[in-house]
């Protein structure tokens, strides 16, 4: 179950009167387009897309190769600082998402003999668990094919045509790439994941009257390459990996010591404890008392990562008592809940 990163950004009285209102800011998870089982809390990264095709090109020998082609060309770019970036970028990614332990072993290169334009074969399941046992993660995530392709023009001109305006030069660079990425899970020896990707063209382009101020605000050909491969993995970790976004709750302060405790122990991350005393009140007072408290309930279970149960005391603080902020929050509530469905 995904659990919420509380980030309290904004607290202030909404109203002087019995059982104030106050509000916070959370960091909800946004599901990704492919769920992983939550049996998988960790991943073990390494990169098979190296063969002998690739190399480490020197950032200045390169650039000064497509100044030689008059900044025209059209080519594959096999670069392996590149593919690595990818993978580090990946494990980052991953990692700040929250949902998952990353491993990036030093030895994370396995390689290959086939071209780069061939899918390698699945890996073996011994080889596999031997790497997840090593490395004591629960599957094994391999870059299994990484190829960046870049254009790059230039020309030049004078403004309206007219050869007697000042003369301007133009550079433009678009990069694309492809990878292939399979996640092995070895405990039932099945391959969870296992999709290309043609990731979203990047471009740069520039316009200025001196050449050498043109590619000053250009990013070298292996800058750009590396930015690429930043790209390609984050494409992949909108896959697989939860996204953050800002919402707003609400919870009530009753002023009576032994209920509001449980205020004291959410603020120091004990949302559980704050649930288990809450529910000790949840039939306290009347009608409108019960439903505040019924909606600290249902925040509490939010905030474990119960929806189901978040919206039946949602539910029941809105047939208690009605209030807007209960209503609005219930329906986000079923909202996310579908999508988790789904």
């Amino acid at each position: 179950m995904q659990k919420l990163l509380i980030v309290v950004l904004l607290i202030y009285s909404m109203f002087p009167a019995m059982g104030q209102i106050k509000k916070f800011t959370v960091e909800v998870p946004q599901i990704p387009k492919i769920k992983i089982s939550d049996s998988i809390q960790s991943f073990t990264i390494m990169n098979r897309s190296i063969n002998s095709e690739f190399q480490n090109y020197d950032e200045s020998k390169l650039q000064i190769e497509f100044y030689r082609k008059n900044f025209h060309t059209n080519m594959v770019l096999l670069d392996s600082t590149v593919a690595d970036t990818t993978i580090k970028a990946l494990g980052e990614m991953l990692y700040e998402s929250l949902r998952y332990d990353i491993v990036i072993p030093v030895d994370r290169n396995i390689y290959r003999l086939s071209s780069y334009t061939e899918t390698p074969d699945p890996l073996d399941w011994e080889y596999v668990q031997l790497i997840c046992d090593t490395y004591n993660t629960d599957a094994l995530l391999a870059l299994e094919n990484i190829a960046v392709r870049t254009v790059t023009n230039y020309q030049t001109g004078h403004e309206y045509d007219n050869p007697f305006e000042e003369k301007y030069h133009y550079a433009s660079m678009d990069f694309y790439s492809r990878a292939h990425w399979r996640i092995y899970y070895p405990d039932s020896q099945k391959i969870l994941v296992d999709v290309a990707m043609n990731a979203d063209t990047l471009y740069w382009d520039n316009y200025a009257y001196d050449i050498k101020g043109l590619f000053n605000e250009l990013p070298s050909i292996k800058e750009a390459a590396q930015i690429t491969g930043i790209n390609t993995a984050l494409q992949f970790a909108n896959l697989i990996a939860p996204s953050w976004y800002s919402a707003e709750r609400y919870y009530y302060i009753t002023k009576n010591e032994q209920i509001d405790l449980s205020i004291k122990m959410a603020a120091e991350g004990d949302w559980g404890g704050a649930l288990e005393n809450w529910l000790k009140f949840a039939q306290t007072g009347n009608r409108s008392d019960q439903s505040k408290i019924m909606l600290n309930i249902a925040l509490a279970y939010e905030m474990t990562g119960d929806l189901a149960s978040a919206i039946e005391w949602a539910e029941k603080s809105r047939r208690n008592y009605y209030r807007e902020v209960v209503n609005n929050y219930l329906k986000e509530l079923i909202k996310r809940h579908q999508i988790l469905n789904k």
